[in-house]
């Protein structure tokens, strides 16, 4: 079939009507000249106007367009699942396109996507070699990646929807405008089963703080039945909840309360049970999820008590009032017992030394526990009390111990459970108190507690510009497992280390730390002098009290965080990363890392870990059996016990059973204009039929191009010459 077409574009068809309307006027003016003549001047207009207009001869063929139709196969580790059969989910959807694969080509154009982490193009030859991933299905990356390809008048998505995104359904199709299609491959039979479709809680909630969480869950062929959602704190219930189900299948949504009782991650667990039916032999349907909420405080509630008024005292409690995280409960000793009063006690408005209220009755109740140059013999305490203390550390409490002329071994606590848990151990001479100004030197720059400032440099010269402090208590050594903070320029103990000024320690779950001078509100005033300064005073104290309540994190030995569920394969690698004492990365050669590793029948063996760089190491894990899995990581330091940290998780060899997740499917098909349907409850030509027809067109084979040729102008030439000679021997000339 031939065909004429134009190419000349706008241009050109301006001079073809300019000639042609020439020609015509002209026609029309000389009605008197000769009709030859007339005939001829419009020829060669004529000619001029084609060559203008620029007309092609087309060779064409007829043939069928077809719509674009874009398939994504989910290959997520979900589509592993067998469902009871034979097949994975993940072959029973490639054997459907397959099978259908004569009528897609006849009615579409299919262009296949295989997708898990990321979406990639793939051949129908490719289709049978495809195998579930590690990973699982992510929503909106696959959109994306398809999104990149050829525009589709229509996208079928083949999937179990158990995607592992976070991103809503929206964000996942924000890049793609056409309406989807979802086709759900699970079970071939709708079977009793409940299946957690979300689980709302927040990131983080604050200690003792009551919290949401919002459960929904998936009910399939269990219309008529109760549902009780529970939700355990270990072995604790803190709340239920029973609602009916009114459908073959619904999504039940109901909302339980828990607290929370400690820092750090807590662990809770909501359940779903369907109770059975005796009658028609139906047996119990339960599902769990796991998950953590992150419990941080609101407020730190402090204890300061201080064996006498003194500047320091004023300058901390101000500073421990003044911030609106602190709830501050301070005594300071004004009268010691020592001293003899001309009048009863009675008639004085002092109170009495609240000391059972303070170290029994009320301890547990505060986050931290500050003990000020307070002398402990002068009161004839109980040393009970001083054993409590050492329980309320041992139970995850803060203590704080300044120094000053009645601490220490001056105020008695030389040989007591005191003692025990601080990062020194006291002077053996009750002299212990030094008066004398110096400048205390960082031991450990690279300690959180001290690095006030970005760069090492800046930290180093921060401190050195620090006013001096005034007056210092000794000690007779350093504890193993301790941290000097600042030391004395010049002092040593009888060990011949530098004299520790600022020195911690933890001792059970909670932390030590140990002051050895009361004069740090000259790091205050100094702000007067140096505008630098003005925030110092304050920076350090605040750091010093998120340590010691439990907030600042500072473990020398460290599993890199771990996801509840580890991926199904081997092997399973694991990262601890190790500190020095300055929390610098402490090198393999240097210390003595040991993991310990207990599966799940309760069997312990070792480790190797691989050194990947300095303070780094790989822990890799092979011949996991199913279930969950301990780790504990102990090092050694210079022959010292320097640290431990313990991982969990929970390994599968396979792929879940996950249910099918008809809402997310239903979602992601309803919110783009597409429908939703299991795999073989619709037929493929209903399916097709929602695409757009197929047209007919006709398809350019050979294009001739008759102008693009200098015969043209001779032509045009010829006809005017000859319009000449005419016109000549006719005599108009």
């Amino acid at each position: 079939m031939i065909g004429l077409a134009f190419d000349g574009g706008p241009g050109g068809w301006a001079i073809a009507l300019g000639a042609g309307g020439l020609a015509a006027l002209a026609w029309k003016l000389q009605r008197r000249t000769p009709l030859r003549l007339r005939a001829l001047r419009c020829a060669a207009a004529g000619v001029l106007a084609l060559a203008g207009a620029q007309p092609v001869l087309e060779s064409l063929q007829a043939r069928l367009t077809k719509p674009r139709l874009s398939i994504v196969v989910d290959q997520g580790l979900s589509m592993g699942a067998k469902d009871g059969g034979k097949t994975t989910r993940l072959e029973r959807a490639v054997e459907w396109l397959e099978k259908h694969r004569a009528e897609l080509e006849e009615r579409s154009e299919p262009v296949l996507y295989a997708a898990a982490e990321r979406g990639r193009r793939v051949r129908w030859e490719d289709l049978a070699a495809l195998k579930p991933a590690s990973a699982g299905f992510d929503l909106a990356a696959a959109f994306q990646d398809v999104s990149d390809g050829p525009p589709s008048s229509r996208l079928w998505l083949l999937s179990d929807g158990a995607s592992d995104d976070a991103a809503s359904v929206d964000a996942a199709l924000s890049r793609w405008r056409s309406p989807v299609d979802a086709l759900g491959v699970g079970p071939k039979k709708a079977a009793r089963s409940l299946a957690f479709a979300e689980l709302r809680t927040p990131d983080f909630t604050f200690l003792h703080a009551r919290f949401p969480v919002t459960a929904s869950v998936e009910a399939s062929e269990l219309a008529g039945t109760e549902v009780e959602l529970r939700l355990w704190k270990g072995a604790a219930l803190a709340g239920s909840a029973k609602l009916t189900v009114a459908s073959p299948f619904e999504v039940l949504t109901a909302t339980l309360t828990a607290e929370a009782s400690s820092l750090g991650e807590e662990r809770f667990r909501v359940e779903a049970v369907a109770a059975g039916s005796a009658g028609a032999g139906a047996r119990e349907v339960a599902v769990s999820k796991e998950f953590g909420v992150q419990v941080i405080r609101q407020k730190y509630r402090i204890m300061y008590l201080a064996g006498r008024p003194s500047i320091e005292y004023s300058h901390l409690r101000e500073q421990l009032r003044g911030d609106p995280n602190h709830e501050l409960v301070s005594f300071v000793i004004l009268r010691n017992p020592e001293n003899v009063s001309p009048v009863s006690d009675n008639e004085l408005s002092l109170i009495p030394f609240p000391a059972q209220e303070i170290f029994v009755q009320n301890l547990m109740q505060f986050d931290l526990f500050i003990l000020e140059n307070f002398a402990y013999w002068r009161f004839n305490l109980p040393v009970q009390y001083l054993d409590g203390l050492k329980r309320f550390v041992a139970q995850g409490g803060g203590l704080l111990v300044v120094g000053g002329s009645n601490a220490f071994t001056r105020g008695g606590y030389q040989g007591t459970p005191l003692e025990e848990i601080l990062p020194v151990s006291l002077w053996q001479n009750p002299d212990d108190y030094q008066p004398g100004t110096f400048f205390p030197k960082l031991a450990a720059p690279e300690n959180p507690l001290v690095r006030l400032a970005d760069t090492p440099e800046a930290v180093a010269a921060l401190w050195k510009s620090l006013p001096a402090l005034d007056g210092f208590n000794r000690f007779q050594a350093v504890r193993p497992g301790a941290t000097v903070l600042l030391a004395h320029p010049t002092e040593k103990t009888p060990q011949g280390q530098p004299l520790p000024i600022v020195s911690v320690r933890e001792y059970g779950k909670g932390k030590v730390m140990v002051v050895g001078s009361d004069s740090t509100w000259r790091w205050r005033l100094g702000s007067g002098a140096d505008w630098k300064l003005s925030a110092f005073y304050s920076r350090f104290w605040s750091r010093a009290v998120q340590y010691l309540s439990g907030s600042l994190e500072l473990k020398k030995v460290r599993f890199a965080p771990l996801p509840d569920r580890m991926p199904p394969r081997e092997p399973a690698v694991l990262t601890v990363h190790l500190f020095d004492d300055g929390f610098r990365p402490l090198s393999g050669a240097d210390a003595d890392l040991k993991v310990f590793w207990t599966s799940p029948g309760g069997k312990s063996s070792s480790v190797v870990p691989r050194e990947r760089r300095p303070g780094v190491f790989d822990v890799e894990l092979t011949g996991l059996a199913e279930g969950p899995h301990e780790l504990r990581a102990v090092a050694r330091y210079r022959g010292q016990a320097w640290g431990e940290d313990r991982a969990r998780f929970t390994w599968h060899p396979r792929p879940p059973e996950s249910a099918l997740n008809r809402r997310r499917l239903q979602e992601a098909a309803g919110r783009s204009g597409g429908e939703y349907s299991d795999l073989d409850r619709v037929p493929v030509s209903a399916w097709l039929d929602r695409l757009p027809p197929v047209r007919r067109e006709s398809e350019v084979l050979r294009r001739t191009n008759p102008w693009d040729s200098t015969a043209w102008l001779w032509l045009a030439a010829v006809l005017l010459t000859l319009e000449w000679l005419l016109r000549r021997r006719l005599g108009f000339a």
